[in-house]
Parts: structure tokens; sequence; C-alpha cells
């Protein structure tokens, strides 16, 4: 505010726009011009500034503007650059005429004063003005539209902020990979296609510290849209929306879609990306962006990818009870060499977990716990270097990085989104440093040598290994076990009882395992 002046008070308000290229240069600019106007008029002020389009609908969408009239009792005029930036939508217009009126509040520019309370002429001018702004911005915005068209045909990124491991280069228009991102990208498809959920890879990449590129945790619905994106594999698309009013509420239709292929440089191969998206599908069908699905409807269980029919030696099925019980199917499956259809009853999926673990337990005792036990830490150890490489990775680029951009940066010389992204990469090394410290510390301690446990083929021995999850207890068994086998044939009148008969659910099984 300036003091010690006797003209008007008044409300400078100051907006731009950076849907249309504006940036805080051109409010800079706007801000001195108008401090400078003030100045030669004896005006007196308070700042209200904001970026965002002039032509929004919704004065909810423009929280300067509303306190700007919430406080108008306080002043004499509004101080604006020109008319168009306190609104170019016809609505808003008038809302501010409207208030200007009942507080007799001038709106003053450096060429015009408008006088809404006291004079018809004010009023009039105002409104052709206003009618003027508004038609002048939806041809812009068609202008605008066409233009973004022409050149989303052309490979350039016309549209929102460059997706993460990309920037824009403001010269080509076009989008560069940025490195040390694109790294990130590469290793996100890799633990999708290792068989990692996206929850678990966004648990992952928080877990060590990363972040996305406004510094928020990873998500699942994030990871999702990475795998999703075609802009890894080279490709842009261009989506020209409609807006279309239904009832009271406006929505975004998709009228045409623009797409470029070979764009910019890929990030992932186009045949890694769609064995991803294909193997999205076969997960779970299509996700949304709202709600993750499971990967598999029945999660993981014990012997997944291990359970084949002892009759046909083809791989069992798996259904789940509304109840969340999980049973093997009946296997209906044609016999070898034969028309007929194989009759392998199913039965409770629990009651083959403890015979397998039982048989692990009672038949291979030492020699298996010795290789669980070496094994596991071997699979353990192996995550933890390929996390560690990734960070170090990430730290000396970043110092490189720091190295390399500084004097560009402090010269102004690095285009604005890239110095976003260096800007974002410097808060995140001290947390990646202190990941590090705590990986190698636990690298530390599983190269330590343990003893063996001497009574791990005794009863109880194994009851840390029950307590694993089912995913890392499928993942140790894969280590050991080739193939379960399963057979429960029953007779006739067997079959023909209720599922809940005790006497069927009594009956027998036969399992045996198949070590590598």
């Amino acid at each position: 505010m300036m003091d010690g002046n006797t003209g008007i008070f008044g409300a400078l308000y100051l907006r731009i726009s950076r849907s249309k290229g504006e940036n805080e240069d051109t409010l800079q600019n706007h801000r001195e011009l108008m401090e400078e106007f003030c100045r030669e008029h004896d005006y007196t002020f308070e700042v209200y500034e904001e970026i965002v389009s002039g032509g929004k609908h919704q004065l909810e969408t423009r929280p300067q503007l509303q306190k700007l009239l919430r406080n108008l009792g306080r002043y004499q005029a509004i101080f604006a650059v020109s008319l168009d930036r306190l609104s170019r939508n016809g609505l808003i217009s008038q809302i501010i005429k409207k208030e200007c009126i009942e507080h007799d509040v001038k709106i003053i520019t450096p060429t015009q004063v408008f006088d809404l309370a006291g004079s018809q002429a004010s009023r009039t001018l105002y409104d052709v003005s206003t009618l003027y702004a508004s038609m002048e911005y939806e041809m812009i915005g068609r202008r605008t539209k066409v233009n973004k068209m022409q050149r989303a045909r052309r490979g350039e990124h016309v549209s929102g902020q460059a997706a993460y491991g990309y920037w824009r280069n403001p010269d080509t228009r076009k989008l560069e990979i940025y490195e040390p991102e694109a790294g990130m990208v590469r290793y996100i498809f890799k633990l999708y296609l290792q068989g990692m959920s996206c929850r678990k890879i966004a648990d992952r990449l928080n877990g060590d510290g990363f972040k996305t590129q406004h510094l928020h945790p990873f998500q699942p619905t994030g990871i999702q849209q990475i795998l999703r994106n075609p802009v890894y594999k080279g490709t842009l698309v261009f989506r020209n929306r409609q807006r279309i009013k239904k009832g009271q509420v406006y929505h975004y239709k998709t009228v045409e879609t623009i797409v470029t292929e070979d764009a910019h440089p890929a990030i992932i191969p186009v045949e890694e990306w769609e064995r991803v998206n294909w193997d999205k599908m076969d997960r779970g069908g299509a996700t949304t962006l709202t709600r993750e699905r499971p990967a598999d409807k029945m999660g993981d269980t014990l012997l997944k990818d291990l359970l084949f029919c002892g009759i046909c030696g083809k791989k069992l099925e798996l259904i789940k009870t509304k109840s969340g019980a999980i049973f093997i199917r009946h296997c209906k499956k044609l016999l070898p060499d034969s028309r007929m259809k194989c009759n392998n009853q199913g039965m409770r999926l629990q009651l083959l977990n403890e015979e397998v673990l039982l048989q692990l337990q009672r038949h291979k005792g030492q020699q298996v716990a010795e290789l669980l036990q070496q094994q596991g830490k071997t699979s353990v150890l192996k995550d933890l270097l390929e996390r560690l490489m990734l960070i170090e990775q990430h730290l000396q680029e970043n110092k490189e990085e720091q190295e390399e951009l500084v004097q560009p940066a402090l010269a102004r010389e690095l285009p604005y989104e890239l110095l976003k992204r260096v800007h974002t990469r410097v808060k995140q090394h001290p947390v990646l440093q202190e990941s590090r410290a705590q990986l190698l510390q636990q690298i530390r301690q599983l190269r330590q040598p343990s003893p063996v446990n001497l009574k791990a083929h005794q009863p109880g021995s194994f009851e840390h290994f029950k307590s694993l999850p089912a995913e890392k207890q499928n993942e140790i068994l894969k280590l050991l076990i080739q193939r379960v086998h399963y057979e429960r044939v029953m007779p006739e009148e067997l079959r023909g009882l209720p599922p809940r008969s005790q006497q069927r659910q009594a009956y027998p099984f036969r399992c045996t395992i198949e070590y590598f």
C-alpha cells in the first residue's frame, strides 16, 4: 500500500493467464505499469493478484477477485490495466458491475474511467466493452484450439505439464527425455513386469524416498497412469474436447483424438509397453483411475502357479466363495489321448497347504531348511542391492546436475520447466541419502554369516516361515518346488452327496511334491 497520498483509495487488481503463455514477468510488468499510473494520479491502493484464466465462468475459481468484491465497501475505485483483466466472462462482468453500482465504486484503467453508479453512458460503454472482451475470448479460444491441433499433428507437446520423465523444449516445443526421471519410469515398468502390483510399486518408491514432480508421494493411481500413458513409447495423444451442459452441470466430451506416432524419443520400447498393457488386462481387466482392482481375484496363495492335476497333469484352477474361502476347482479338462474328462475332485485349499508344509518339514528336513534360509536370504539381498543401485544412481545424477546447472540457474538461462525439475531433485537429495544409509545397514546385516538352525527339521521349526505373507511363502517355494501334484477321485456314491456332507469332506486326497 502507498501511504501519504490524498487521492482516491482503491483496489489494484492484477491477473495473468498461464494458459495464454503469460508468466510472472507479465505480472511484474503490469504491476510496475499500474504503480507508476497510480503515483502520477495520486492514487493509493491495496493489491489483489492471481494467475487464472479470465474466461472462467465460475466466480469460485477466482479467489482474489472474490476477496476484492467482499471488501469492495472499503474502496472508492478498482484499478486495472484493462477491463478484460477483470474478466472476459459476461456473467462475472455483470456481477462486478452490479457490485460497483451498489457500492458507488469506479473502475479506472490507464485509458478509461467507468463511473457505473453515476453515468448511463459509462454503463453502456462498460457493457459494450465487456461483451467485446467475451467475444474476443471465444474467438481466441477457437483459434488457439485449431493451432494446438495442427501442432499436435506435427508432434509438438501442446497440453498441460510434460509427463514424468520428460520436459518440453521451449524452442522445438517437443518433449525431450529428462534422464533422472526416465530411469525411474523404466524401473516402474520393470517392477510391474516382475509381478508387482501398482500399490506395491508405490510403496517401494515411497519407502526409498522417491517423490513425484510435485514432491508428493507416489500413489497407485499415479503408477497406473504411468504404465498406461502412450507418451512413454513415443506416441503423442491430443484430445479435442468440447464443453457441453447437461442439466445444470458442464461436462467435457471428446470430439476428436489426434494420435502422432514417433512424436518424441521413447523411454520404453514399444514391445515392452504393449506387453505391460496386455498384462494389465490379463491380471484384472480394465482398471479405473479411481480404484485399483486386484491383479488376481484369488490374491496371493501359497501354491500359486505350482498346483497341477495328478491325473491329467494340467494346471488346476481355484475358486473363491463369497465368504472368502478358497477351493480347488473340480478338474474337467480332457484326459490325454482321450475324449473323456478328468474327474479329479476339488476341496478346500487350506487342507492342501497344510499337507505341503508338513511334507516339506517331515521329508526334507535339514536340507529344505538350509535351502529356504539361503535362498530367501539371497533373494532379499538381490532386491536390496537393486534398490541401492537405483538410489546411488540418482544421488550421483543429482550431484552432477547441480554442478552442471548451478550457474545457468543463477543466470536464469534454464527453461522454467527444467528449473522446477532440478529444484524437485535437490529437495529429494537428503531423503535419498537417508534411505541409502538404511539400505547399506540392511545389506551389511544380511551379508554377515548366520548360523544354520540344526533343529530346522524338527516340529515347530517352520513357524517363522508360516508367519510370512502368502506372497513371500510362494516366492520361496518356487525356489524349491517345481510342481505340486494333487489327486482326489471319489467313488460315484460320494460325488452325489452335497458338498457340505461330512462324509464327502472327509474323503482323503493324495499330494506329491516335485522338487527341482
